[in-house]
């Protein structure tokens, strides 16, 4: 664990270790409250997640706090949902055609978005249409969070831009955020997957030796990193921290050391991912429909 630490300028902690991070994750004290009456930095990286991953006056699930009794309610019943689909969806079904296809070699290299959010925004709306403009939505909505592009931002800002992009996504799901994450987030982690699941079926030689168990396993992909702040004074396997200090856990990296895969989707933890079970499963149906003969 790395402290960054300078009097009245920046508190972080960066944390890579799969260990230390599902410690860090299971503390009580260090939650997603996220109070930004704390230092420059600290307050710079905080406002700036905030701002991105929020939308008329609330906030995504994903920066929603422990005790959040509503987040935890539609955390659960969205991931009961999901699950029911898994026995479709790992069989491969006709509406991983497009996907399938894409991982076979067919299309332009950045179709695979526009692909991928069509499938997840199924999942909310049966009307719901990705296109061009959705996917530039969600291609600004990425880079909002973790952008050092002061001028860029900054621009956005008073332009409007980034608060556009929210809404067209919004607009195309109902407003539900949970949809607007995935569709605007968590996307780009599917699509980094099934850009590696594509490079794995070009070579002839993996793809008749994976199963799509396995195969689905190498595509998993996580975000780069996620925020959390202590809500008082704390220790945490042995170091001690004061409130409001953040923890950058960078579950990217942690993710694909041998023991930090549930690192993905966050498993056992009150933050799980709710699509933590239909994610491989939609991955493996794509490599099974795209392995059909």
């Amino acid at each position: 664990m790395r402290h960054r630490h300078i009097a009245g300028l920046i508190n972080v902690y960066e944390v890579s270790d799969p260990v230390e991070i599902k410690a860090v994750g299971d503390d009580p004290v260090i939650d997603r409250s996220f109070e930004t009456s704390t230092c420059p930095v600290n307050w710079f990286l905080l406002k700036r997640s905030i701002n991105a991953l929020s939308f008329r006056g609330r906030r995504f699930p994903t920066m929603e706090p422990r005790q959040c009794s509503s987040r935890a309610r539609a955390q659960e019943q969205l991931w009961q949902r999901l699950n029911e689909q898994i026995p479709d969806i790992k069989a491969g079904p006709v509406s991983l055609a497009p996907i399938a296809e894409w991982v076979k070699g067919s299309g332009r290299d950045d179709a695979v978005g526009i692909l991928t959010q069509q499938l997840l925004g199924g999942l909310f709306r049966s009307n719901f249409t990705a296109t061009q403009e959705t996917w530039a939505a969600a291609l600004v909505l990425i880079k909002a969070p973790r952008s050092w592009n002061l001028p860029m931002l900054f621009w956005w800002l008073t332009t409007g831009k980034l608060k556009r992009a929210k809404a067209v996504l919004a607009g195309q799901v109902g407003g539900d955020l949970s949809a607007v994450n995935a569709i605007g987030i968590a996307v780009h982690n599917i699509v980094k997957g099934l850009h590696h699941m594509r490079a794995l079926y070009a070579d002839t030689s993996t793809r008749t030796a994976l199963s799509p168990d396995a195969a689905a396993k190498q595509c998993l992909r996580a975000p780069v990193s996620i925020y959390r702040q202590s809500t008082a004074d704390g220790t945490v396997l042995g170091i001690a921290f004061k409130k409001h200090s953040l923890f950058v856990l960078n579950i990217g990296v942690a993710s694909q050391i041998d023991d930090g895969h549930s690192l993905v989707f966050m498993e056992n933890s009150w933050s799980r991912c709710p699509a933590a079970l239909w994610v491989p499963a939609m991955l493996e149906g794509v490599w099974r429909r795209a392995s059909e003969k």
